[in-house]
């Protein structure tokens, strides 16, 4: 073997071990697993404040834990993937489901569903609509459920009577709060009705508290109790209309 021949096999041999001695580096690339998705659903049509309503929320995801906000009301129960919510106020009820991060929570699902009060009547006058007549008789106050069929009592609440100043005879404002501890109206609050001035006169409820069927107990919204005179077939006398009160 000539001289020329020795130095390649040597460079050869020193490439192998070069190559045998080198180390190999693994690399590790961590992929994310995706989200979970949420599926609300209700078992009613319409969310009614004086009934509980059921939810069902499917997760898919793998082993996704999940944590469920409500607002408007709160949850009773939880069996399986069926949420029992009790309703506490009127407006929108908001349902959120979060699923839980190793860096906190991500919204994964939400939904709004409207939530409809009973009905508010006050001496036989419905809200939202007139008559000339006011049916003073052993419940002056209570609430008409669609959902059950039936009156439910309120069983406290607040009347406020407003009477602005008269300049002429050097009279000033007249507020007056009143309050009732049952579905009845205290000889006060009668007394303020009976003396009700068409124009000038105001009168407001609230603190409305309504006892529904499963013993529980709803704050219903505020109302006005106002009236004007019938122009039309020109005898004046008053027509009272009962309105919803919207809070400032």
């Amino acid at each position: 073997m000539g001289l020329r021949s020795i130095i390649i096999v040597l460079l050869l041999l020193s490439k192998f071990c070069t190559a045998q001695n080198t180390k190999v580096k693994t690399v590790v690339f961590k992929i994310k697993a995706p989200l979970a998705t949420a599926n609300i659903e209700c078992s009613d049509q319409v969310f009614y404040l004086e009934k509980e309503s059921n939810l069902t929320i499917v997760v898919k995801g793998r082993n996704a834990k999940i944590k469920v906000n409500v607002i408007g009301g709160e949850i009773r129960s939880v069996k399986n993937n069926v949420y029992k919510i009790r309703l506490t106020q009127i407006g929108t009820a908001v349902i959120k489901v979060f699923q839980i991060i190793p860096t906190g929570t991500k919204l994964i699902g939400i939904r709004k569903f409207e939530i409809k009060p009973p009905t508010i009547y006050f001496c036989g006058l419905k809200v939202d609509s007139s008559s000339k007549t006011l049916r003073l008789g052993k419940c002056q106050m209570y609430a008409y459920s669609e959902c059950f069929k039936k009156n439910l009592p309120i069983d406290k609440f607040t009347m406020i009577y407003f009477e602005p100043p008269n300049r002429n005879v050097r009279k000033k404002a007249v507020i007056d709060t009143l309050k009732s501890e049952t579905c009845k109206m205290t000889d006060a609050m009668r007394t303020r009705v009976l003396n009700f001035q068409p124009k000038a006169s105001k009168i407001y409820f609230y603190n409305l508290l309504c006892s529904v069927p499963d013993g529980s107990f709803r704050l219903l919204e505020p109302i006005e109790l106002f009236a004007t005179l019938d122009t039309v077939i020109n005898n004046y006398s008053a027509i009272y209309t009962l309105k919803k009160k919207k809070i400032d």
